[in-house]
Parts: structure tokens; sequence; C-alpha cells
């Protein structure tokens, strides 16, 4: 081994090799004097090394910042003290950040520096990125909590503190899977281990998101979380910790239970809410305005809307939203309207103006009125009948009992004209019987849940047929065989065929009538079935119970039968019309077709 003294200079040599930090030799006027770099640091300076030689601070930095390093090398020089300082230059247009070590050198009488600069712009990046993210942890809106590999909880902000109803240095002495949690599921079974959110991340490697439930705390109160859970992979690829965000979904929850009240309020009430815009006259509709109205979506303008109510009705309706729209003056009125399966309905409107985020609307509620109306117009219809045929058959029956009575006490006493009046007294009794049975039977089948069941329509009509055929031997009643089947109660669709049947047969003419069951399916998803006779048809009285649906003061019907048949088929979703444009007389029903399973 040599023993020759190393100079200065190869020490310096050898130290520029294995640093990466450069350094720079300054004369105490600011000039450069020496720059010891090499392959690694050489790119961190402001310009080439070699040309900064024989120039000083002013010639290669700005005066501020020449100025800024002349003071610290005359401080240093000064006191004979090393400095430490940071500070900032724009190297290949960035900025970059130096950490600089500034030593005297040269002994007790030095006049010159050492500056030694270390690139500290990534350490700095990761102290303000770390900052960063300590900040936004503190300060974030959702609860965040750190879930070591072993299941301890190591990191927990302020608000998963307020959340989860523990203080923050307890937090941290639990494990994620203990059951002093009680975390449920919305059904208040409490989640296994194996349920867990975190526990589906460890084993599955993927991120979790919206896993719902609720929690009961230590005071006793229960808190809904929305949770969302993400792997922190470690170097090897190893899930070394879970980070879970906890959101307050309690507020939600009790909105969503309110606006299922509200929904179910909707249904039980058969209403209905709507808006219109009065900018756009666009109107939006709730839930319950797509249930009454039959439709997926509702979201007319105001034409299409208006375009879909009753005729009749249609300026009512009309009028009644401009006056509002103009006035301010809420708005009701009844009014008739189609709904999507072709149903006519009654519906009541109300509304009122009102301005939302500076937008006026009309505001309102419809409720459909259907059976309000008709139970109104079935009281109506069945006081002025019974009032009416009982009163008439009264009638009969006290006036043959008179005639009767001075019958028998009659010298001329005939016992054929006794029997006349007996015969009529009879009749008139059985007519009151059936009447009476008939509105029983009306009332018992008008309060069924009529749009439940599926029927198979031959098996109806062929009973209905066995039933007739020996009450009126002198009929015929023919059947068309069919395989179609319709949506509906089997008791209110034997009664409506039952009456229609019954009344084809007294109505004609002929001795031996004809009545033709035969039925059609429609591509539109309905059952035509028609009611064919011959001879004369329903008279005009009973005709116009099918055609106008009303029941004047004086134009009575003789009977409830068609009014049932029309109240009957409506509620089954249907339709009836009267035909006599051929031989005979034809009534038509038109009924849903069954959904097939």
């Amino acid at each position: 081994m040599s023993n020759e003294p190393l100079h200065d200079r190869d020490v310096l040599n050898g130290l520029c090799e294995i640093i990466s930090d450069p350094a720079i030799v300054l004369n105490a006027d600011g000039s450069f004097v020496d720059v010891i770099h090499n392959a690694h640091n050489g790119a961190l300076f402001f310009k080439d090394p070699e040309t900064l030689l024989g120039t000083d601070l002013w010639d290669v930095f700005s005066t501020a910042q020449a100025d800024q390093f002349y003071a610290i090398i005359e401080d240093v020089l000064e006191t004979g003290e090393q400095r430490h300082i940071e500070y900032q230059l724009s190297l290949d247009h960035r900025e970059r950040h130096f950490e600089a070590r500034v030593t005297p050198v040269g002994g007790n009488d030095a006049e010159r520096v050492l500056w030694l600069a270390e690139d500290i712009t990534q350490r700095k990046q990761r102290r303000e990125k770390q900052a960063l993210i300590e900040r936004v942890f503190e300060v974030s809106p959702v609860g965040i909590v750190v879930v070591e590999r072993s299941g301890r909880i190591s990191l927990a902000n302020d608000r998963a503190e307020e959340l989860l109803g523990l203080e923050r240095e307890k937090i941290p002495q639990r494990r994620y899977n203990q059951p002093e949690w009680n975390i449920f599921y919305e059904d208040g079974t409490p989640i296994p281990e194996s349920d867990h959110l975190v526990t589906q991340v460890f084993e599955s490697g993927e991120p979790v998101f919206g896993f719902e439930h609720w929690i009961k705390l230590d005071n006793g109160s229960e808190r809904w979380l929305s949770s969302n859970a993400a792997p922190i992979f470690g170097d090897d690829g190893t899930i070394e910790r879970v980070v879970v965000g906890l959101d307050d979904a309690t507020g939600l929850k009790q909105r969503e239970e309110q606006l299922e009240w509200l929904v179910g309020t909707e249904t039980l009430a058969d209403v209905g809410g709507w808006e219109l815009d009065l900018e756009t006259d666009m109107i939006a509709g709730t839930a319950g305005m797509k249930r009454l109205y039959g439709t997926p979506e509702y979201n007319p303008t105001l034409e299409e809307a208006l375009e879909q109510y009753h005729p009749n009705d249609r300026a009512a309706v009309r009028d009644a939203i401009e006056t509002c729209r103009e006035t301010g003056e809420p708005m009701e009125l009844e009014a008739r309207r189609q709904t999507a399966d072709g149903t006519e309905r009654w519906f009541r409107l109300r509304a009122e103006k009102t301005v939302r985020d500076g937008t006026p609307k009309l505001r309102g509620i419809v409720r459909d009125i259907t059976q309000d109306k008709e139970r109104e117009q079935r009281l109506m219809v069945m006081s002025r009948i019974l009032r009416h045929n009982i009163r008439n058959k009264l009638t009969v029956i006290r006036g043959n009992s008179r005639l009767l009575k001075e019958e028998l006490g009659s010298p001329d006493f005939s016992v054929g004209a006794a029997s006349g009046h007996i015969d009529r007294i009879e009749k008139a009794s059985k007519e009151l019987d059936s009447l009476a049975e008939r509105a029983r039977t009306f009332d018992r089948v008008i309060e069924r849940d009529l749009r439940s069941g599926t029927l198979h329509l031959q098996q109806a009509l062929t009973d209905i047929r066995d039933e007739f055929t020996p009450q009126y031997p002198e009929a015929t009643i023919e059947v068309v065989p069919t395989d179609a089947e319709v949506s509906g109660d089997r008791m209110a669709i034997d009664l409506i065929l039952e009456i229609l049947v019954e009344n084809a047969i007294e109505y004609s003419d002929l001795p031996d009538p004809t009545v033709k069951l035969t039925t059609e399916e429609t591509p539109s998803g309905q059952v035509t079935v028609s009611v064919d006779t011959d001879g004369s048809g329903i008279p005009d009285m009973e005709r116009n119970v099918l055609a106008s649906e009303t029941e004047g003061p004086v134009a009575h019907s003789r009977g409830l039968g068609l009014w049932a048949v029309t109240w009957l088929v409506r509620r089954l979703g249907g339709s009836v019309t009267i035909d006599e444009d051929h031989d005979g007389t034809r009534v038509e029903l038109v009924f849903p077709l069954a959904r097939s399973e």
C-alpha cells in the first residue's frame, strides 16, 4: 500500500464522484471559484457547470436573488458558522426546490464558502401532498377509517368519531369485526363478519361501494350509514390495509321512508300529484299520476294532457287552468278522462298557483272519483227504479185486491174474474221479488274485486245456455266454441251474461227467438263477446241506458238489468255497445284479455 499522502484536490475529486448533490466554492465577493460535479448532479445546475467559473452571483441570478445569496455568504464568513437555507430556482421551465448547507472553508481567516445544495423538490412535493391528504382527512364530510390487515383500526378522522358515536382515541382500540359495533341490515338482521364490506375487500381485492346498513350507537340511538371501502396494496401486491368511507344516510333513509309513505298514501287515497311549468307548459307527475292514468311515465305537455279529457269536459279543464294561471285563484273541478287502457274514468282536479326557484307553476292533485260517481249514480238510479217499479206493482196489487174483494162480494161472482185478479196480484208480487233479488245480487257482486281472476269464456257461455234453456224452452241459445280467456270476476261476468240473454229472449217479438253467443279476440289485447238475437230489438227506453248511461226523472227503464250491465262492465275495465244496423239486435261486450303467465 502506498504511503504517499493524498492532496486536497484528490479528496475533492473522490467526493465528487460519490455525492449526488452539486457543490460550489464561492469567494467573499460572490464569484464562482470552483464547481464540484459529476454525471449524477450536473443536470441540477441552472447552466453548464464549467461556464460558471469566472462569473459571479449577479451574472447568473436576478439582482434580488443574488443579493440574498451574497448576504448569506457574508454572514457565514463573518460568523464562521454553517448556515442551512432553502431556496427555489426555475430550471427546465419548472420550479425546483433546494436545501443548501453553506460552510466557510480555509481555516480561521476563510475567504471562501462551500455551497452544497440538495434538490428537495420531490421531498417537498411529498410533504405538501402529505399535508394536503392529512388536511382532507380531517375536514372531510365523510367519515374515514383505516383498517390494518390484522383487523385493527389504525386511523379515524373527526367525522368518523361523530358518525360512530365514539371518542376518537377509543376507535383504534377496536377491531372492525367486533360485535360491539352492532351492525345490521335494513330488516334488523345482524351483519355477519363474512358479509362485512371490509371482509369482502380483503378477500376479493376489489372495492365495495354503496354498502347500506345501520348501527346501534352506545347511547341507544340508530344511525344509517352508506359505506365505501377500497384496498391499499403494498409493494408485493398484497393488501396491507383497507380505507373505509362512512356517509350518514339517516336523513336520506328518513326521506325515502317519507316518500314511501306519501306514495302509499297516494295509492290508498287514489290520488296523484302534478306540477305544470307555466313557462314551458310541461307537466311533471308523481308515481300516483302514473298509476291513475296507467302509464309508465307522465311528463306530457299541457295540450297533450288536455287531449285525453272527454270532449264535453275539455273546455272546462282548459278554462280552469287558464283562470288559475292568470288570477292565481285555486281551481277545482270534476272531469272525465281516458286512461292508457282506453277506460274512461272520472277525476277531481285541484290546483293552486305557486313559484318555485323563480318559476311560476301550477301545483295540484288528481283524485279518481269514478267509484264515487258510480255509487252516486247507482243510488239515484236504484232509488228511482225501485220507487217507480214498486209503486207500479203496488198499484197493480192494490187495484186487483180491491177488484177481487168486490168480485167476491158480488151476487154475480165469477170464478174466472176472481182468478184473473189473483193471477195479476201474484205476477206483480213475483216481479217485485225478482227486482229485490236482482238488487241484492248486484250489491253482492259490485263490492267484489272485479278485476281479479281469470275466466274461460267457453265454460261461462255454456253454463248460461244450460241455465236458460229449461226456463225458456221455446228459445234457442247457440254458443260458438271459443278458447278465449278474459280477466275479471266470474260472478260479475256471469251476471252480465245472464241479464243480456234474459233480456234478448224477453224483448223478442218472435215466439221462438234465437240467441247466439260468439267471441272474438282483438289485436289490442281484448275480447269481444257478442249477444245476437233475431226479432225486435231492445226498447228505446232500455237502449238509452247503454247509450247515455243516464237515468232521467221521467224516462225510467223497466229494471236494474241493463244498468247493472253498464256498471259492472265499466268496473271490469271493459265497455258495452248496442247495434241494430243488421237483422235483429247485437249487444257487444269488450273485456280485457287474460294475461299470459
